[in-house]
């Protein structure tokens, strides 16, 4: 499926505020609320909108500490690694990846010793084989539908 110029505006308007009405939404595109309800309905159908979701200000919770690590991994062991990981809490995304590293994880904690026992403990895993650390000191662009 394509997006038209209708869909890419409701895409945008919902990315900017979830919770936005289909009447502000039909308002501005100049069409009914109808027509809007009928275009989301289609684009949450066909999975091009996959949930609807909020983005959390994750400073005002004190997790201040951002971090993007790099994992080398014995192939045989990728999978048991990934299983243990993924399930932490503090592990925001996990992607296999080419280059140096096979996988990148992206954490946030609120103090570098929170970070610091992570690398120590959680990350002390039989397969293992190198770790690249990369502290986030501030974004220039977040990604629009996480907010990170």
């Amino acid at each position: 499926m394509s997006l038209d110029i209708l869909d890419l505006k409701i895409v945008r308007s919902l990315t900017d505020n979830a919770r936005c009405t289909y009447k502000k939404m039909a308002e501005e595109a100049g069409v009914s609320e109808a027509t809007i309800k009928n275009r989301i309905d289609k684009l949450t159908e066909t999975g091009i909108i996959k949930k609807f979701t909020i983005i959390m200000d994750y400073h005002k919770l004190g997790r201040a500490i951002k971090a993007f690590i790099g994992l080398k991994i014995q192939p045989a062991k990728l999978q048991e690694i990934v299983s243990i990981i993924k399930i932490n809490p503090d592990v925001h995304v996990l992607y296999r990846t080419s280059g140096d590293v096979d996988l990148l994880i992206e954490v946030i904690f609120e103090q570098m010793e929170d970070l610091n026992k992570f690398l120590e403990t959680e990350l002390a895993l039989d397969g293992i084989l190198g770790t690249v650390v990369t502290i986030v000191i501030g974004p220039y662009k977040r990604c629009p539908w996480t907010g990170l």
